[in-house]
């Protein structure tokens, strides 16, 4: 099977991390025998990055694909670039932003976080015509009965579309839920903790200035909490704005991916609460992994976490609670984000389309 892979970014050697679940899934792909080239569109030069070729889009004859995969579908791109043709299959892959009302959707920013008032409305109205846009051009594909599927990362995420598309998309094609699989160092290892030499109990990565990665409400569980320790990675302007508690280090800095699993052995719990998201994929890494992880009760970390017996849910408005009774030593789920499990689901409703 020759699959085209379309992403608006994708992982190079100068930014590893764009949209790095994407070429995790393409490695397997080429495991399974396909052959998988990438339209970013966001380079103007063919390159390779560690077997995929990646290819600006005037290097592309659509007509030599069997599948298209489409990834977070946009107006500036993915739909200029697919509008036209009618005969290939396409599957679109929806990961949040794209059937999402933005700032009508996402949590009330921080304070400090500004955007004009002119320019807020400016990108409501723009999203609420992308999702007209977007949602008249699917219901002209159904009704040309052209081979389309649709592929979303939690049953919160299909909820979502549904909600703001206004139409339930089983009842046009066919349609399935697969998690983003986490990455391969979170399966093959497993949480050793240095007990009696760790750096500190509690550890949080997170981008500190996104309100629904919600850092305030790991500050409220360390004030809670003064007797345990701490470690914050992560970069922004949050503490400029607010103040640390005494037991609290920051560390403005991102980890690497795959420092992140021996980083995890420094500490006994992971504190990673959210106000919204599709799935949280660095969330199901570190419960893949096996160290304990606090997380809020919000509806898609409770459809991704509730089999993982070391993941604890505290209530997004109470968040603030006494973390002595976390449970330690159980066992990790290294099946539900394995990534040759999910891979081999996706691959099998390609074929089926």
């Amino acid at each position: 099977m020759k699959l085209l892979v379309l992403v608006q970014n994708y992982p190079s050697n100068e930014n590893p991390y764009a949209m790095s679940y994407v070429h995790s899934r393409n490695i397997i792909y080429v495991e399974n025998k396909c052959q998988v080239d990438v339209l970013n569109f966001s380079t103007n030069e063919q390159y390779n990055y560690e077997g995929i070729n990646v290819l600006p889009e005037e290097n592309i004859n659509f007509e030599n694909y069997d599948l298209i995969i489409s990834h977070a579908p946009n107006l500036k791109n993915h739909y200029r670039a697919l509008r036209k043709l009618h005969s290939k299959k396409i599957v679109f892959v929806f990961h949040g932003h794209e059937v999402l009302r933005g700032n009508l959707d996402y949590p009330k920013p921080y304070s400090w976080v500004k955007q004009s008032f002119i320019k807020s409305q400016i990108q409501n109205c723009y999203q609420i015509f992308k999702l007209k846009i977007l949602t008249r051009w699917l219901k002209g594909r159904f009704s040309k009965n052209n081979k389309l599927g649709m592929i979303f990362v939690s049953d919160w995420m299909r909820e979502k579309f549904v909600q703001n598309m206004g139409f339930y998309p089983e009842d046009f094609v066919r349609t399935t839920i697969i998690p983003n699989a986490a990455n391969s160092v979170f399966i093959n290892q497993n949480y050793n903790p240095k007990n009696g030499n760790l750096l500190a109990d509690c550890v949080t990565i997170r981008p500190f200035d996104d309100s629904k990665y919600a850092l305030d409400l790991v500050l409220d569980i360390a004030k809670e909490n003064p007797k345990k320790t701490f470690h914050i990675y992560g970069k922004g302007e949050y503490f400029e704005h607010n103040e640390c508690p005494e037991n609290v280090t920051v560390f403005h800095k991102f980890i690497l991916q795959k420092d992140i699993a021996e980083l995890l052995n420094n500490y006994s719990c992971a504190v990673m609460p959210t106000r919204f998201d599709s799935q949280g994929v660095m969330m199901c890494e570190m419960a893949t992994f096996g160290i304990p992880v606090i997380t809020t009760n919000f509806t898609v970390c409770i459809e991704m976490l509730k089999e993982f017996e070391n993941v604890t849910f505290f209530d997004l408005n109470d968040f603030s609670q006494n973390i002595e009774f976390i449970n330690r030593g159980k066992i990790a789920n290294k099946t539900k984000f394995n990534s040759y499990r999910l891979v081999d689901e996706e691959l099998k409703f390609f074929h089926g389309l």
